[in-house]
């Protein structure tokens, strides 16, 4: 039970109904007994994503993905098993609970979490006063230099780091052990001829706090404030616990902030700290920064919840572009409407806004190309038509290109367009476009491989019958799970867990299982919810429910028979092998009768 009590975890669940939950980041439409949506886990065109708020779980008929609430707000949010039951705790009103003492290591976990929260938020506070001392007037300067005002320094938290020693001392008077201080990435460890030393691994930079949307302190970025070359201008304090570079977007915090108040209808993307600060200050809210890192699926589907829109507003450089329609494609494959914002060659946001200020930017923002568009625009940039080679690799490119929209209309005014540049006729390109094979970069998820032995109609029949037992079907009612031989270990633990609720007299719930069973079993929960969401009336489910105990009794004789024809192949004592033959017959008497 993850270190919390059952009954919390039920009546958390039943406080957070997950149809009203699943409601609030997907749009969903009442269908029979159902609710249906577009799966938020991975990029569909219909509607497969299915809520059942009777049984309170859901299911996905395209990624196969099911579960409770909480492991939903667990994908949604990337949050583990504790941090998914506090945030739907607080969204109920409800009294966070102690975690029970015998399970040492998620109570282990959970301390050593909230210690790296803490020392990141006194390290942030530390920083922030090191920079309103009056002891680091370079940093000052630097912030006169960037014209950033105090409303955007205090907005951010930006601090100083004066110099190597002054975090350490000051996280170790507060008492903080040099282990934790090193895992929480603000400081370094070095060992030099058997001496250890410890220090501020962002040492004399300046300091931008990167805070989660839970108003977390999780890691800090580092401006270097001198011209040295010998040294990134940007460094990130190191990965942790709490902190994931591709999970992680800067200025979420304040995204999230914006759009309870305001709303949002789009979110803009773009490469640096800075940039973000700049844009925030010149009025543009809706901005957030990767960590340095190429943009990621994770971001993706941070973006997705708070707009369906997205701008990618990269350095003006070729590869900054470049990158960008790299990001416009991991956007795209997660059904977001992205476009690529087009800056001047060498210019990057916050050189926009201060060049041409607010209205020069907004002007960039609306003139933002599509994603097929922008490719062309990168070809152009890229082969040379002037010569009959670089034509030919921008025309075969530039099919390439279109041949990946589905929209007839779309295709012909980008055919139009490569005609106009390379002066090849539309009718020459459009037998290109037919004959051009198109290659897909939809990544739809596999579907689930089912577990070892789990692909036999044995594995399939014990699914139902665990399924029928799991939603209280009144023919399963009788039945005594314990004495029928399951063929998956993970069945096994299912039927005692049903047998185990009967025995105590407390009601059987399907949703339970995915906080009472370890992870490794979910994939087979998946499979038995598959089973309750599709909801067949095709056949007679009672009659195929004993069909189904009946595969799994002749399984369970043909193994016993297996084994004795083996004992008495290698038997030599004439008593025991008459015996054997006795139970034999006796067996397969027992298979013919089930026949």
């Amino acid at each position: 039970m993850k270190g919390f009590n059952l009954k919390f975890l039920e009546e958390l669940k039943s406080k957070n109904d997950i149809v009203e939950v699943i409601g609030a980041y997907v749009p969903l439409t009442r269908r029979g007994s159902s609710f249906w949506g577009k799966c938020p886990f991975h990029h569909e065109k219909t509607a497969s994503f299915c809520v059942n708020g009777a049984d309170q779980f859901y299911y996905c008929f395209g990624c196969h993905k099911s579960g409770d609430v909480i492991s939903f707000i667990r994908e949604m949010e990337s949050l583990d098993f504790a941090d998914a039951v506090r945030y739907l705790a607080e969204r109920a009103k409800m009294p966070m609970p102690e975690f029970d003492a015998s399970d040492a290591e998620i109570k282990q976990q959970k301390q050593k979490r909230e210690t790296l929260y803490a020392i990141l938020k006194d390290s942030a506070r530390f920083y922030a006063a090191n920079l309103r001392s009056g002891r680091c007037p370079a940093h000052e300067d630097y912030i006169i230099k960037r014209k950033l005002s105090a409303d955007t320094v205090n907005k951010f938290g930006i601090g100083a780091s004066e110099d190597y020693d002054g975090l350490v001392k000051h996280l170790a008077d507060k008492g903080y052990s040099y282990e934790n201080m090193v895992d929480s990435g603000v400081v370094g460890k070095s060992e030099r001829n058997g001496r250890v030393s410890y220090y501020d691994a962002l040492a004399g930079r300046l300091i931008i706090p990167v805070i989660d949307g839970f108003n977390n302190v999780v890691a800090f970025c580092g401006r270097i404030i001198t011209d040295r070359k010998d040294v990134g201008k940007y460094v990130n304090t190191k990965e942790t616990p709490v902190f994931t570079k591709g999970k992680t977007l800067f200025n979420l915090n304040n995204l999230k902030k914006y759009k309870n108040e305001h709303g949002l209808s789009e979110v803009i993307i773009v490469e640096g700290h800075m940039d973000v600060i700049s844009l925030v200050q010149s009025g543009f809210n809706n901005v957030v920064a990767s960590m340095g890192t190429a943009l990621t699926k994770d971001q993706a589907r941070i973006i997705k919840r708070y707009a369906d829109k997205v701008l990618i507003s990269y350095d003006g450089d070729f590869a900054g572009q470049k990158a960008a329609v790299r990001g416009l494609e991991i956007f795209r494959d997660e059904g977001l409407d992205v476009k690529v914002v087009a800056l001047p060659d060498g210019m990057d946001p916050d050189d926009v806004v201060k060049n041409y200020g607010k209205e020069g930017y907004e002007k960039l923002l609306k003139e933002a190309m599509p994603l097929p568009d922008f490719k062309l625009d990168i070809l152009k940039r890229t082969f040379d038509v002037s010569t009959s080679d670089g034509k030919r690799k921008f025309v075969a490119n530039a099919i390439k290109v279109i041949k990946e929209s589905d929209s007839a209309a779309e295709q012909e005014d980008l055919l139009k367009a490569v005609r106009d540049y390379s002066g090849i006729t539309l009718e020459a390109l459009k037998r290109d476009l037919e004959n051009t094979e198109v290659v897909s970069r939809e990544t739809e998820p596999p579907v689930k491989s089912e577990p070892s032995g789990g692909g036999d109609k044995t594995a399939t029949a014990a699914r139902y019958v665990l399924y029928s037992a799991l939603f209280n079907k009144p023919y399963a009612e009788d039945e005594n799970l314990s004495e029928i031989e399951f063929l998956l270990p993970e069945h096994k633990r299912i039927a005692d867990y049903v047998e185990e609720c009967k025995k105590d007299g407390t009601p059987v719930r399907f949703n339970d299982l995915y906080t009472v069973m370890d992870e490794e079993l979910h994939p087979e929960l998946d499979l038995i919810a598959g089973i309750s969401a599709e909801e067949s009336t095709r056949f007679d489910k009672e009659t195929y429910f004993f069909d189904c105990l009946k595969t799994l009794k002749i399984y369970s004789l043909d193994k016993k028979l297996e084994m004795l024809n083996s004992r008495f192949k290698t038997e030599t004592e004439t008593d025991v092998r008459r015996g054997l033959i006795e139970e034999i017959n006796r067996v397969i008497l027992e298979r013919k009768e089930l026949n």
